[in-house]
């Protein structure tokens, strides 16, 4: 079974959900006005997703006109979807509601060095145990969204790259995992994903960046409501932009990058350089789990763990500078795991050195800030994705109703 379509459609029907799902009641009207769409339009798209069961009338509402206004809302129980994040060092699994709510988490076995032929089944099984822990079965969700790194071909459903292990380069992951699970699968850049989570769960604005830092370091933006991607769909990739010119060897060939310097497993390399410190926080092997154990040595005050962690915000706060001068946004959001315990200490650091140098800061305010749920966000962005691949078909009005 192939992944859902492209995003090269106008995405009308997209943006009319996201609307009603910020909002508890609106009219046709309303959302014409919010959307700059016709009334024509709007209530095409309206009708759409009335026929998909996604949205129902809910009663009206006075008009200064006279004429009372029908209200629309949410039916949030219509379908689910799955969301999968993952990289080499972890991996989480969503199901998610149509009001973006999570219905279950969990966590799965990291990849590793292992290769998709051993890694994908253990998904398949995992997501399988999730959806039994929600009460549903596969066929009352409408598929899985895979947030992963880059770069990636996101029609193929593949990764082009080596990494973990050259077994993952070119591999079918969206046709593997769905001929496993029975379902459609999506893949997603894992910040562009946060960015759509960021949307889903609610309370963003319509442009923002995201800075993503899990096993690696990328960006995502949403301009207008829609993710950016590029030509590609890899751009943004925050993690390959120098810091330092005579810094380290990255893998992508350039020298200094902000992941080389200041990634997690950067982070974790310079602790275990400090025979001390790996033997007070008993750090082992996982670069992630062994970042995330000096992040909490250092919130607890640690010095030699908070100076670590001191040269890993000072040279992501680098990059954001650069990040908001190309981009002008008013917004940044910090999502991914490597944020959970230390988030706060970086939020401050960033915002510091965006309050100093950005080039634009005499103009607007920029605005630092940490998602709500810094670990799953991304998951809930790749579920979400397979729900907006699904609106943005040209065939969406022929789809029968899902399942509820």
């Amino acid at each position: 079974m192939r992944a859902f379509g492209s995003d090269t459609r106008l995405p009308t029907v997209a943006m009319v959900l996201d609307l009603l799902r910020e909002r508890d009641r609106v009219s046709r009207i309303e959302l014409a006005q919010a959307t700059g769409l016709t009334r024509a339009t709007m209530t095409n798209a309206v009708r759409k997703l009335i026929d998909l069961g996604f949205v129902q009338e809910a009663g009206t509402a006075r008009s200064h006109r006279g004429t009372p206004r029908r209200l629309l809302e949410l039916r949030s129980d219509a379908c689910r979807m799955v969301g999968v994040q993952f990289d080499r060092y972890s991996a989480v699994a969503v199901v998610v509601d149509l009001a973006g709510r999570i219905v279950a988490r969990g966590a799965m076995p990291a990849p590793g060095d292992r290769g998709p032929d051993a890694v994908l089944p253990e998904f398949a099984a995992n997501v399988r145990d999730l959806l039994e822990s929600a009460g549903l079965a596969p066929a009352d969700v409408l598929g899985i969204g895979l947030a992963t790194y880059g770069p990636q071909d996101r029609e193929a459903g593949a990764l082009l790259t080596p990494q973990p292990t050259a077994a993952w380069q070119g591999y079918p992951l969206a046709a593997g995992l769905s001929e496993l699970t029975g379902l459609p699968v999506a893949i997603e850049n894992d910040a562009t994903a946060a960015g759509i989570g960021m949307q889903a769960l609610g309370g963003s604005p319509s442009n923002f960046a995201l800075v993503f830092m899990g096993g690696g370091i990328g960006a995502g933006l949403i301009i207008d409501g829609l993710p950016y991607r590029g030509a590609t769909a890899n751009g943004l990739e925050l993690g390959h932009i120098s810091v330092d010119m005579d810094g380290p060897r990255c893998d992508c060939g350039n020298r200094g990058c902000v992941d080389a310097v200041a990634g997690a497993v950067a982070i974790a390399a310079r602790a275990h350089r400090d025979p001390d410190l790996v033997s007070r926080l008993g750090l082992g092997g996982d670069p992630l789990a062994d970042f995330r154990t000096v992040a909490a040595a250092a919130a607890s005050g640690d010095a030699a763990a908070s100076a670590l962690i001191a040269v890993s915000a000072r040279a992501l706060a680098v990059a954001t500078v650069s990040l908001v001068n190309l981009l002008d946004v008013g917004r940044i959001v910090l999502a991914g795991n490597a944020f959970a315990d230390i988030g706060p200490v970086y939020r401050r650091v960033l915002q510091e050195e965006v309050d100093r140098a950005v080039f634009m800061r005499h103009v607007h305010e920029v605005r630092v800030e940490l998602a709500e749920d810094v670990s799953c966000v991304a998951a809930v962005g790749a579920a979400m994705v397979v729900l907006r691949n699904l609106l943005e078909s040209p065939e969406i009005g022929d789809r029968p109703a899902p399942k509820r």
